[in-house]
């Protein structure tokens, strides 16, 4: 975590929105790759949430690496990028509830499987603890 649940620069941000994403957009490549591995059939409607998981996230990596880049450009903190901050964090908001509402589904298949059920459930927390995270990074700025 950069920002410590203070805002103290748009770096801090920046980093918090990178990093998270990037892990978001690999949960779901991670879930079907261990899936695969322990035998666990995942049914393919689950199977294409998961990809549409990994590409929503992999998407807003994109856009913030962009943000980013046109920021650091234009250094002067300006309405403009506060706007688009806040339009990333909501976008992060939006597609991790998604998550948070699909992962839970998995938690029915590979049942006897404790390592899968421990994974998915440690996916799950770390995906709420990013919620709050940037609900208090967007309460800040």
């Amino acid at each position: 975590m950069y920002c410590y649940t203070h805002v103290n620069q748009f770096t801090c941000i920046f980093n918090e929105l990178q990093l998270w994403t990037r892990i978001s957009s690999e949960h779901p490549i991670f879930l079907k790759t261990v899936a695969n591995l322990a035998n666990i059939k995942l049914p393919k409607p689950l199977e294409d949430n998961l990809d549409n998981i990994h590409k929503m996230f992999l998407r807003l990596y994109n856009n913030v690496l962009y943000v980013k880049k046109d920021v650091s450009m234009n250094p002067t903190l300006c309405a403009k990028h506060i706007i688009n901050v806040k339009r990333l964090i909501d976008e992060f908001l939006l597609h991790d509830t998604h998550a948070l509402s699909f992962y839970p589904q998995l938690l029915k298949f590979g049942t006897q499987n404790k390592a899968w059920q421990e994974l998915i459930k440690h996916i799950i927390s770390e995906q709420t603890f990013m919620f709050e995270l940037f609900k208090d990074l967007r309460h800040q700025i």
